[in-house]
């Protein structure tokens, strides 16, 4: 059983198509300077490659929950979720990045939306997400679960504090004290969420449950919604 991390989808402004365009379109054109890519979709605006329809997509909207970005590091309005993206430069950052802090060998900024993502810097070409970091209570226990999910058995990383599954992108897990999301309870938003793709959809359902999603939405003829066994959903 293959499922493939799909989609990164952030949550933002909008709930009309007005205001949608509005508060996505600059998020999305945001990402697609920094990591060199094309919007690709309009009606639900997507990131990616035109050139490599299997590659990595960014994603903007959400719901059915009111937008609540995170501020970072208040625990009140905590990340779920971010990206780690690797960059040839650690010092050329978009212009409309708010930088938050720096640790030295990596940084972390804001997009236009309020959500935090890291750079650090890697002899690479351009920049590209180079890991997808998971908030949790427990990171070896949510990172099993994962690693059942995607089928990534291999570690660059394992302590109790942070743990990095090997894939492209990599999956990581740290630890965290703040609330969990509870979808759809907007007083406890999601604000990112994953697409995972699969070539069987029913044996897909059957193998999320099997690895220990909780079902949250199984009506609907596109997709299917689960929670992780830390509360974060994501989408089949």
């Amino acid at each position: 059983m293959s499922l493939q991390i799909r989609n990164i989808v952030f949550a933002c402004p909008g709930n009309t198509p007005e205001t949608y365009a509005e508060g996505a379109r600059p998020a999305a054109m945001f990402y697609a300077r920094l990591l060199g890519l094309q919007i690709i979709r309009e009606d639900w605006i997507v990131v990616g490659d035109p050139d490599d329809p299997s590659a990595l997509r960014l994603a903007f909207g959400d719901g059915p929950i009111d937008y609540d970005p995170p501020r970072w590091p208040d625990p009140a309005h905590p990340q779920q979720l971010h990206l780690d993206i690797a960059v040839p430069d650690l010092t050329a950052a978009p212009d409309d990045a708010a930088l938050l802090h720096d640790y030295g060998d990596h940084r972390v900024y804001a997009d236009p939306i309020g959500h935090p993502f890291c750079l650090y810097e890697e002899p690479t070409d351009r920049a590209r997400v180079t890991r997808v970091v998971i908030d949790c209570a427990d990171p070896q226990a949510l990172a099993a679960f994962y690693s059942r999910l995607l089928d990534l058995p291999d570690r660059e990383l394992d302590t109790p504090d942070r743990v990095v599954l090997t894939g492209s992108p990599a999956v990581a897990f740290q630890r965290s004290t703040s609330e969990p999301p509870r979808w759809p309870d907007p007083a406890y938003p999601q604000q990112v969420h994953l697409d995972l793709f699969t070539t069987d959809v029913p044996a897909g359902r059957s193998h999320a449950v099997a690895s220990g999603a909780q079902p949250l939405q199984t009506t609907g003829s596109n997709h299917h919604v689960y929670a992780d066994p830390a509360g974060h959903p994501f989408c089949l």
